[in-house]
């Protein structure tokens, strides 16, 4: 008996113990919460009063859609008209001209009037490209004989070089038709960024991650740097607030103005007939990755620069050639083989790469890799900056 009324007082004791354990843990926590608070709101009001972040925060972004959404950005017409001259009209010219009238997208003018100087009529109507078919093409065709067609092109037009291929492809199909060669297999191939997202899509992630590493980079090293100088790191050192809650509250902020850059990227992409229903809720996961890259690099980087220069020339190296090379802007499809490697490097092209697969309905399924990739960036290098922040040191 008297073993159980001793232990009856220790379990209440332990109790009693683990009560004030946990209290104390809620005090500390909402004493915590409330610092950071207080800290996301000073940030606030300097971040309000200086006309520099508010230009790279807000009016920058605009400028970057409003820019390249009207070079790039508007919907291009792909119908594309071809101009038919038809001297045989036999059953095999009219089964060609049948099989270029079904293509999607293709739009043929048969000429019914009779012309003399075929070349002069061509610079007179401006035509830049016409298909001729000429007298006997049929009765050659019949015949399993050489018949070849007269297709008059503006060397210097884009569309008719387009239309040129085209009416080659065409051709092809109706040759191996005419041989009879039994397919015995073929290949369906098919474009994802073609099919599924014009250039005004898949420039928008582009956009918002240039903004969002500029913001980091430019804002970041100009406040840390200011910090640093003018000792204020110091002084908070002396108060309850610790380098985590201080650098959380800065982060906070950071995601704030890079979510806000995104929906004003968004919104003006409007314009230019962007598709908001290839949006997807995991995009707001990059934007985070996004703002712990680039703020992370920023701690980092304030580490050895002393000077306001310093910070312009680091960020300036540093965004510039991801903003060239990374594919944000200009597909990487039109890049040397060395440039497509070299473009790896850069955190850009996996935050926006991982954007823009969310938004390909049948390349979900891709974005992982993506996802692990900008992800362990984002832990590596915002660790990284928080160990190289001693603000006991650096002022």
């Amino acid at each position: 008996m008297s073993e159980q009324s001793n232990e009856v007082p220790q379990q209440k004791e332990r109790n009693n113990d683990n009560k004030n354990r946990f209290k104390k843990f809620m005090l500390n926590f909402g004493s915590s919460l409330r610092r950071i608070s207080n800290q996301v709101g000073g940030i606030s009001l300097k971040y309000f009063r200086s006309p520099s972040s508010i230009f790279w925060s807000i009016v920058y972004p605009i400028i970057l859609i409003l820019l390249f959404g009207a070079m790039f950005g508007r919907t291009i017409d792909t119908n594309y008209n071809l101009d038919v001259y038809d001297l045989d009209k036999s059953t095999e010219s009219i089964a060609l001209i049948n099989a270029l009238d079904n293509l999607p997208g293709l739009t043929l003018n048969i000429i019914e009037e009779e012309v003399d100087q075929i070349d002069d009529w061509i610079r007179e109507e401006n035509i830049v490209i016409l298909l001729e078919i000429p007298e006997t093409w049929g009765v050659k065709v019949s015949l399993n004989q050489t018949s070849n067609l007269t297709v008059y092109i503006d060397p210097s037009s884009a569309t008719a070089k387009i239309i040129l291929e085209i009416v080659e492809e065409v051709v092809s199909t109706q040759n191996i038709n005419l041989l009879d060669i039994d397919v015995k297999y073929d290949v369906l191939l098919e474009n994802l960024y073609t099919n599924e997202l014009s250039f005004i899509d898949s420039l928008v992630p582009g956009i918002i991650m240039i903004t969002i590493s500029t913001i980091a980079l430019f804002t970041s090293l100009s406040y840390d740097l200011e910090e640093k100088q003018s000792g204020i790191l110091l002084k908070l050192a002396t108060t309850p607030a610790s380098k985590f809650e201080w650098i959380i509250s800065k982060q906070i902020w950071q995601i704030f103005i890079a979510v806000l850059a995104g929906l004003l990227t968004i919104l003006f992409a409007l314009i230019y007939s962007f598709n908001a229903s290839s949006l997807h809720p995991l995009m707001l996961v990059y934007i985070v990755f996004g703002t712990m890259i680039f703020s992370g690099i920023a701690m980092i980087l304030v580490r050895v620069i002393s000077s306001p220069d310093g910070v312009i020339i680091a960020s300036v190296l540093i965004t510039i050639p991801q903003i060239l090379l990374s594919g944000a802007l200009i597909p990487l499809d039109s890049f040397p083989e060395l440039l497509q490697y070299i473009s790896r490097i850069f955190p850009l092209y996996y935050l926006t790469e991982g954007m823009r697969f969310l938004m390909l309905e049948a390349a979900t399924a891709l974005w992982w890799r993506f996802f692990l990739i900008s992800a362990s960036l984002a832990i590596g290098f915002f660790i990284i900056g928080i160990f190289a922040t001693n603000w006991k040191k650096d002022s």
